[in-house]
């Protein structure tokens, strides 16, 4: 069985990040055989990262960056987790206040933090509507109300439990070019 770890911050007046968490949570779910344990990044435990196959991270943009705590939970976790993570998976996500607010920055900070550590952090090129893709993650602008930002969120969490099940598990089937949900190819023009 897959086992993947959501971790995540959220701001405490807003809570758009935290809303996207329970989107993923359900992308990951949509592939048979995956165990997943959330965790808000102040109640996160180290053993948490070694249990995991896969993190999706997620936090909100803070001026086109991560957020204060969830940068210093990797900080104060690093020489613990340092050479112990290598080859596990990640993919990042992120609320911003609006639409080229520098939530792909925010994506971008995270991934450069998972593979400072040692993690696989991969790129989505499927799109979820009209110009609207998730290559460096999920990037939300505040809550995801909107049809397909719920699908980015959604196919964020089923591409990390995809690549955990290929490469952890050995299931063929699992290879994102195999799947049969529709990719929306047509949609990249």
């Amino acid at each position: 069985m897959g086992k993947i770890l959501i971790i995540y911050d959220t701001d405490s007046d807003r809570r758009f990040t935290e809303t996207m968490v329970p989107l993923v949570k359900e992308g990951v779910e949509s592939v048979e055989g995956m165990e997943v344990r959330v965790r808000f990044v102040d109640e996160a435990e180290t053993e948490d990262v070694f249990w995991a196959d896969g993190i999706a991270i997620g936090c909100p943009t803070h001026l086109g960056n991560i957020s204060w705590r969830m940068k210093k939970w990797w900080d104060d976790r690093t020489p613990d987790i340092w050479f112990k993570t290598d080859g596990k998976f990640a993919v990042p996500f992120t609320s911003a206040g609006s639409l080229g607010g520098g939530g792909e920055l925010a994506c971008n900070a995270l991934s450069i933090m998972m593979m400072n550590m040692g993690y696989f952090v991969f790129g989505i090129t499927d799109y979820v509507a009209k110009k609207e893709s998730l290559h460096y993650g999920a990037v939300v602008a505040g809550e995801p109300r909107a049809v397909h930002a719920q699908e980015s969120c959604r196919r964020a969490g089923r591409r990390l439990a995809e690549w955990v099940g290929y490469y952890m598990e050995g299931r063929k089937d699992l290879h994102p070019l195999q799947s049969q949900y529709e990719r929306f190819w047509e949609l990249a023009n």
